[in-house]
């Protein structure tokens, strides 16, 4: 071997000995494939908009959430907001307590019963459940109206039902939460802590009644539900076509949590 031979191996030895080692490393290891990612399940959040300029009361609409967004055949609870122009409840229903005193006494039960058992059958009719009322547990009232506001509480009910079957909402009963009063009933509820209690109360003369407007009551649970918020809005309508055909008197007692209404007729 020549000299130029001589040079040439030894300027080309570190080059076959880097690509050998390469060879050997590269092929004793496997290369590892790297798991794709999961994409997360994206949750789509609904947002409630404020309604269109110039829209009127009684226009309506609903909004579902809680659907199936994961694609596993599981849906959750489904709230149903009814989207119309809110009601100022005080201002609408705003007739005070002595409007209700002077209409009861005019079309309402002569005299104040003093006991439960000086109810007279004969003037008066017994309100029990439907299929559109509920009466609560009454602790210092009796389920006892005159002929007129049974009458009225009945069609109450009934077309708050009815609003809700038509708007396709699900199904609630309305709550009554007091009906008449006896002199006995007003002491017990006065000694209750109730500073409110009056011995003049439209109450005691059988044409008023108090519906809950924090508490509806529903026979069957389902995945779509409402809020009392919600129902109200339902129940406000309801009772203001009423008022507005002289049927009822209506004051919105928010600290009480009811609709104190009044039937004026007998």
């Amino acid at each position: 071997m020549n000299k130029r031979q001589k040079a040439l191996a030894i300027l080309l030895t570190p080059f076959l000995l880097g690509f050998l080692l390469g060879f050997l490393v590269g092929g004793g290891c496997s290369r590892k494939e790297r798991a794709p990612k999961q994409k997360k399940a994206q949750v789509d959040t609904v947002v409630r908009q404020q309604p269109p300029a110039g829209e009127t009361e009684g226009q309506e609409d609903t909004l579902q959430l809680g659907d199936d967004v994961d694609g596993t055949g599981v849906t959750e609870a489904r709230e149903i907001i009814y989207y119309t122009k809110l009601m100022s409840y005080g201002k609408v229903f705003d007739d005070i307590n002595e409007v209700h005193l002077e209409k009861a006494k005019a079309v309402g039960l002569s005299r104040v019963p003093e006991k439960r058992d000086d109810l007279d059958p004969a003037r008066l009719v017994k309100v029990e459940n439907t299929d559109y009322l509920e009466i609560d547990e009454l602790r210092h009232s009796v389920p006892f109206l005159t002929p007129g506001a049974a009458r009225e509480l009945n069609r109450i009910a009934k077309a708050f039902h009815d609003s809700l079957a038509r708007k396709q909402f699900p199904i609630y009963k309305l709550v009554c939460t007091s009906i008449l009063r006896t002199e006995e009933d007003v002491d017990r509820l006065r000694r209750s802590g109730n500073p409110n209690a009056s011995d003049n109360s439209s109450h005691c003369y059988g044409t008023t009644f108090d519906i809950s407007h924090s508490r509806y009551f529903r026979e069957t649970e389902t995945d779509e539900f409402m809020q009392p918020y919600e129902l109200t809005k339902v129940l406000a309508e309801v009772l203001r076509d009423e008022k507005q055909a002289g049927r009822v008197l209506v004051k919105y007692e928010r600290k009480e949590h009811c609709f104190h209404i009044t039937a004026c007729q007998k």
